[in-house]
């Protein structure tokens, strides 16, 4: 599983000083002249103070053409640099072979199997079939949205990391070392300038989803049980960090049940749950496929609330709307809920757009947003909004004791 091979052919013009590159796996990040940095699309473990070691990667070079030396330096886990010495106006053309092991899991959608697909479908089947049979309600938030303890945290380290390249930069005396150093920390930088602006303007949404935890889990863990008749419907979020974590930390304080499903998010180790914010889930599932993962957060849930989150929460929003919208989930049985208007007021304008266009339909397609488009009867709305954890709360509780009352509190039919 972590084991990697790469191949890869690099041609070099040098009446252009334009690169190209052959293979999969890598790719030509940047290059200056007779030099170019190829970086592998996932670390592959190498230590520089025991090159000789065995579970560091191996690396050859062939001069294909034998036009001039090529040569390579600063080698480490994420890749290699490139060099091209007295070479004559010819193209250039080399080839070079990696074998090592993957630092760790990165996930590659093109390189599931059937039977890991399969397998998420069955393990959620059985996850929600014994331990939450009467479906749940699931909570979608940015997964990068953090307390602002955190974010100030996260911006300390980032302020230590600008220091230590800042001064690798001072100490570089390679012209292209140094343009990667900068880029390097530019992107610091850029990164620092967003953790400023979660502390500034979105730790209140952290805020707001622990709150809303805590209300659910205080509720299920103290009445629902004859709230339901004995049914219970416990919190489910995207087994993530951010507003997902908020609101599973805060129904776990109250002693409530927390169901995570999560998935490879980048790079991270992908079985070793210790010290991470899976733990805060008390029952947790990973699967390998994003798309199951999306489908199983939106079909076992009676109610979906929307927090501000980024491109996987707009993926959500859409996925279960369009769910919704032609009947997939049927409307009566599912509730969509955005929280904080002021923050989704953008997507609701961009809805409003397909709306003018003749794209979804001008009656049945509507968000409820209180004293703008509230006036229609219930079944022109796919969703409602609301401005808070409280107000979310209330309206999610009705819902489901509605649904026991009506004997529709099932997880299937």
């Amino acid at each position: 599983m972590n084991e990697i091979e790469l191949y890869g052919t690099i041609f070099y013009e040098p009446a252009t000083n334009q690169w190209k590159g052959s293979g999969t796996g890598w790719w030509i990040e940047k290059t200056d002249e007779n030099v170019a940095k190829i970086t592998f699309e996932e670390p592959i473990t190498f230590d520089p103070r025991l090159p000789s070691k065995t579970n560091n990667y191996s690396l050859s070079i062939s001069n294909i053409n034998e036009n001039g030396d090529v040569d390579t330096y600063n080698v480490d886990e994420d890749g290699f640099i490139m060099i091209w010495k007295d070479y004559s106006n010819e193209t250039c053309m080399a080839s070079f072979h990696v074998v090592g092991t993957k630092v760790c899991f990165v996930p590659n959608d093109r390189a599931l199997v059937t039977e890991e697909s399969v397998a998420d479908i069955y393990a959620a089947e059985l996850l929600f079939s014994y331990e939450a049979k009467y479906g749940v309600i699931t909570l979608m938030g940015s997964g990068t949205i953090s307390c602002k303890k955190i974010a100030e945290e996260k911006l300390d380290i980032l302020s230590t990391h600008e220091k230590k390249i800042k001064d690798q930069l001072e100490n570089q005396e390679d012209p292209f070392c140094r343009k990667l150093l900068q880029h390097k920390l530019d992107m610091t930088k850029l990164r620092m300038d967003r953790n400023k602006r979660i502390i500034e303007k979105s730790t209140k949404y952290w805020d707001s989803a622990f709150k809303f935890g805590e209300l659910w889990g205080h509720y299920s863990a103290n009445q629902q049980e004859k709230a339901l008749g004995g049914c219970y419907v416990p919190l489910c979020t995207g087994g993530g960090p951010g507003i997902m974590q908020a609101a599973a930390q805060g129904a776990r304080n109250q002693d409530a049940h927390v169901i995570g499903i999560d998935c490879q998010f980048g790079i991270d180790n992908f079985f070793n749950l210790k010290d991470t914010y899976f733990v805060t889930s008390n029952q947790r599932l990973r699967m390998n496929n994003f798309s199951i993962r999306e489908g199983v957060l939106i079909n076992y849930s009676h109610v979906i609330l929307f927090w501000p989150g980024g491109f996987g929460t707009a993926w959500e929003v859409y996925e279960t709307l369009s769910k919704i919208q032609t009947n997939h989930l049927r409307r009566h049985r599912t509730k969509a809920i955005f929280v904080h208007a002021e923050y989704w007021q953008p997507l609701f304008n961009c809805i409003n757009h397909m709306r003018e266009h003749g794209a979804i339909n001008s009656y049945g397609d509507r968000i409820k947003i209180p004293g703008i488009d509230d006036q229609l009867p219930d079944e022109a709305y796919l969703a409602e909004v609301t401005n808070g954890p409280e107000e979310a709360f209330e309206k999610a509780r009705a819902f489901v004791e509605e649904l026991y009352r009506k004997n529709q509190l099932t997880l299937k039919g």
